[in-house]
Formats: C-alpha cells, structure tokens, sequence
C-alpha cells in the first residue's frame, strides 16, 4: 500500500500537471497513411491551437484528492464523523475477507460486458460517457427492459445500450457516435414507459463530441488513449480531460480552482476492472491514485451510514428537494467531503489490514464506491426515508 500512496501523493500536485506530448500526444500526429496531406496538417493545427486552452482548464487546480481535504477543512456543512469512518471501513474489509466484496464488483452485474479486448473498451467509454444524471424530477424512475430484467438508473442506461447493439446498432463505433442524431438517441434510450432519458441534447452532444475526436485523433478507439497511457491511470486522467469536453468536471470553492473529475474516474476505474486480469493495457499500476467518484448516490448513503453529518440548514435544503446548481457552495461541499470521507475509510482499512498482516488484498477508493454505491442500491428504500440525495441536474454524474 505505501507504493500507491506515494502514487496517491503524486496526482494530488496542484502545479501544471504533466501534459506532455509524449503522455497525451494524438495517435493521428503519428501520421494516419489513409490521410490527406490538408487534413493531416489542419487536424495538427485544431490540435495544437487548443493545447493552451486545454492546459489552462487544469492548470492551479486542486486535483480530486487535495480538492476533498480543502473543501471539508474551509465547508460549514459537513463534518465528517470518525466514528462512522470505523464502522465502515470494518465493514468493508469483513466483505473482502469472506469474498462477498466481489458480488459488487463490475463483471458481477449480467449489463455489464464480459470477454476482453477493444471491443469491451468501447462499450464502456460510450456508457460511461453518458453516465450521468438518470434520476426523475417527478414520476416513474427511468426504466428499461432488457431479456426480461427491468433495469433502473445507470443499469437502465446500459441495458438500452445493450438492447441497441443486439439489434445490429454500432452504437460503440466513432463513425456512428459522430454522426448519430438527436431523434435516432431518443428511440435508443426511450424509457419502458415512453420517456425520454433525462439530458437527452446534452447526452447528444457528448456522444457527438467524443466521436469526432475518437476519429480525428485516436483512430476510431479509446483503446488508443489507453495505450498512450501505458498502464498508467493518472496519465488516462490527463489524456481524457485533455481530449474529452463532456469529461472536465471542476469547480470554484473559496477562492480556489477544484477537481471532481467523477466520470472520468469511472471510466478508467470500469476499464481496469472489466480488463485487468485478461489485458495487460489496462491493468493500470497506479490505480490507487483515484478517489471515489463524487455523485449524489454516495454521499446519501456515507451520509446514512455515519460517515458524513449534515448540518440543519443542508438537510433542510435537501429535504425540500430544492434543486442545487452545479458548482454552488452546498454541492461542492457535498462532493468534496464525500472525497475526504472515503481517503478516511481507505486508511482505516489499511490499519485493519496491516494488523492482520495484509491477509486481503489492498482495498482502494475504486473498491470503496462500489461497496458504498451498490449498498444504496440494496437499502434503496430505508435509505430514501431517512436521508435525501441532493438533487443537480449536470453531465457530470
């Protein structure tokens, strides 16, 4: 564990992160023959124009990490409970012991590909580029049903990606996502009950974006990012929100430039756990350097669980159900210290396992959103009785 905290200390910097060209470089600026001379040059020059710009949105920001710990040491709304912080990571490093703790792994879920190789790389860079704000403002959840399961939420969204690709869609495919429209989405992602996803334009416009750059600078594949990045996550990271508009999740908070950056984690968290153990590439050595990815599931049940305190005057908000502008005091706060929350139950299993001489294998942040977010899932009712989710219409979870 001491080798992925200093990796862990590492993504943390708040310098210009290390966007080299050698770590983030196109695979097109290695010159695609099928190419026109003019395209090649002018793909060159969009790419190279941007660079600035693209370095700037990163550039002083507090990475996820470091952006937690600022958020919960200058918030007012929420503390974060020791006490809690205990009982869970008992609770998760029990999991691990008995084996329970792989029911919630990514493969466990019958949405979820099995097999390896690129063709399970796209699959998940579409899903996870639309995963994002599936709740109801009012009425029924968000629906679908797939070989007679109906699927709720993000499994709702992968059982229509599914349903798509059985019925001879390319859905994953660039060409396909550069060009798809907003009438053919809609019939993809309709609802059991004939309901348009929620974000339906915003959905578009990140599938429409990210197959143009797909096919203007890695091939048609972010299996090329993944190379690029050469088993490491923090490069991923680098290369996605470089690349990747719909990606840049950030925000301001007391005087300071902070990151989230919840889907672009889970992207690279998914492809590590769909491909480790059967695809070198994306066996990633610095997976520990991610944190938990901050949505408004996890913090409902950390906040259920003990874990985090909400003041009176927060969970009078939310009990209103009053809708929270993205990047507002209250949704940082709520993010942040749903980031600083689990850094506290990671090192606490990490004293649980060294004192039982490391008899499980290290639990991780990836680790410690699954257990959390699938426990949501599980205890969904008693859950919404007692303590409300914070309700931010974005793309960003």
């Amino acid at each position: 564990m001491a080798e992925s905290r200093s990796v862990r200390l590492s993504i943390m910097q708040t310098e210009t992160e290390r966007l080299t060209l050698s770590a983030a470089r196109p695979v097109f600026l290695r010159w695609d023959r099928s190419a026109t001379g003019y395209d090649k040059i002018a793909t060159l020059w969009r790419w190279v124009a941007g660079l600035g710009k693209r370095m700037a949105l990163i550039s002083g920001a507090l990475r996820p990490l470091d952006a937690g710990k600022f958020v919960v040491e200058h918030g007012r709304l929420i503390k974060i409970n020791e006490d809690g912080v205990q009982r869970v990571a008992k609770m998760i490093y029990d999991a691990a012991k008995d084996g329970t703790i792989a029911e919630v792994q990514f493969s466990a879920h019958a949405v979820h590909p099995s097999g390896k190789g690129k063709a399970v790389v796209d699959w998940v860079f579409l899903t996870d580029t639309i995963n994002f704000s599936f709740w109801p403002d009012k009425g029924d959840k968000y629906d679908v049903t797939y070989k007679g399961t109906k699927y709720t939420g993000y499994f709702a969204g992968c059982a229509a990606v599914n349903k798509a690709l059985d019925a001879g869609v390319k859905l994953t495919d660039a060409e396909w996502m550069s060009k798809v429209t907003r009438e053919q989405l809609d019939d993809i992602f309709k609802s059991d009950g004939g309901y348009s996803i929620p974000l339906l334009d915003e959905r578009l416009k990140a599938i429409n974006d990210a197959g143009k750059v797909l096919l203007e600078k890695w091939n048609g594949s972010f299996y090329n990012c993944i190379l690029a990045a050469n088993r490491s996550a923090e490069k991923l990271l680098n290369i996605i929100i470089e690349n990747f508009e719909s990606y840049r999740d950030f925000a301001e908070f007391q005087g300071r430039k902070i990151a989230f950056l919840k889907r672009a984690q889970i992207l690279i968290a998914d492809i590590y756990e769909a491909l480790k153990d059967n695809d070198p590439a994306c066996n990633f050595t610095d997976i520990g350097a991610l944190t938990i990815f901050a949505d408004y599931r996890v913090p409902q049940a950390l906040a259920y669980l003990g874990v985090l305190e909400y003041s009176n005057e927060l969970l009078e908000i939310l009990s209103k159900k009053q809708h929270l502008k993205s990047g507002s005091p209250e949704e940082v706060e709520l993010r942040g210290a749903t980031i600083w929350g689990c850094e506290k139950i990671v090192s606490a299993i990490e004293k649980l396992r060294a004192a039982e001489g490391g008899v499980v294998q290290p639990i991780y942040a990836i680790d410690v959103d699954v257990y959390v977010w699938v426990y949501r899932r599980k205890h969904a009712a008693e859950i919404e009785g007692k303590v409300p989710f914070h309700r931010t219409r974005c793309i960003y979870y």
